[in-house]
């Protein structure tokens, strides 16, 4: 992330991914403090929410 910031680039991981996690946590805690399953929508795309891919160090 340090390197996205110094070099003005789009990360991997934005902050969207972050977000969707956090949700899916709560989603969680949920069902398990309820008891009951949560059906999730599905995703329209895989890695809806990712970035470019990170170039190899070398």
């Amino acid at each position: 992330m340090a390197d996205c910031v110094i070099q003005n680039k789009q990360p991997h991981t934005p902050g969207e991914e972050g977000l969707q996690d956090q949700k899916l946590i709560t989603l969680i805690y949920q069902a398990a403090q309820t008891g009951k399953t949560i059906i999730l929508p599905r995703v329209s795309r895989l890695d809806a929410t990712r970035g470019p891919a990170p170039r190899m160090l070398k």
